[in-house]
């Protein structure tokens, strides 16, 4: 395990109801016709399971990472845009750390399919130290887009798990304000193996590795691929509300 902060956002895909993860029945999401490339069945229909947790920490002084979640979409070339959960949700990650646990965020249905996208809005984040202190930390955007190969096959489980390396995405500002550009391990997998308990806990594991990426987001909202703010990068938030590069700290 890694001496870094990480939060996991794992999409699990199933489809033709041939596995059943959870007693409750998902809502229905209808992403529109596939193309030839897709999977022949396109009537098909799987489930999706998104999940969170927060892998490891080494961040002594801070006792509380917390991230509000609106909105969870999924991109195809087919359907555009669809989205997933518009259901706001609040996950303390550390709390997640501690528990060693994914937590569930969204249990959907949607066509089969490749899709190559998801799509986070992320609401806030607020940090809270061991003193007490809590503030809301900036986010260059709350849009989070993250590319992807997630490969959608009849009968088969596919998954994706967003990693979120927080002790390379929090940096505090020379006044002492706290940003968050968030860093992204994104992994896909198809053939996985992936069960629901019932404290809405997700276990993901086995298959095969489609598609592993690193990128992070600079400080006017883009993301990109194998990019991180380095440590020792000074960082301003302006009067106007605009993130700064202000030279190295040496």
């Amino acid at each position: 395990m890694s001496k870094t902060t990480a939060i996991i956002v794992a999409l699990v895909v199933i489809l033709g109801g041939a596995y059943l993860l959870m007693n409750s029945a998902p809502k229905n999401v209808d992403t529109g016709s596939e193309t030839g490339q897709q999977d022949k069945t396109t009537n098909a229909e799987g489930r999706v399971v998104f999940s969170v947790t927060d892998v490891a920490t080494d961040m002594s002084t801070i006792s509380e990472i917390n991230m509000k979640v609106s909105k969870v979409e999924m991109h195809s070339e087919a359907s555009s845009w669809v989205t997933v959960s518009s259901t706001p949700k609040t996950y303390n990650l550390l709390s997640l750390n501690a528990r060693s646990e994914f937590e569930l965020l969204a249990d959907v249905k949607a066509k089969a399919g490749t899709y190559n996208q998801v799509r986070l809005t992320v609401d806030s984040i607020s940090v809270t130290t061991k003193g007490g202190a809590t503030k809301t930390a900036k986010l260059p955007s709350g849009e989070l887009k993250i590319n992807t190969n997630l490969m959608v096959v009849a009968d088969q489980t596919s998954s994706v798990s967003f990693d979120f390396l927080a002790s390379k995405s929090l940096h505090m500002t020379g006044s002492g304000e706290y940003v968050f550009a968030p860093v992204v391990k994104t992994e896909s997998r198809s053939n996985a193996d992936v069960t629901v308990g019932t404290n809405s806990v997700v276990t993901i594991g086995g298959g095969k590795v489609d598609d592993e990426n690193t990128s992070g987001m600079d400080i006017d909202g883009s993301v990109k691929i194998n990019f991180e703010i380095k440590a020792n990068q000074k960082l301003n938030i302006e009067s106007t509300d605009k993130i700064k590069l202000e030279g190295l700290i040496y």
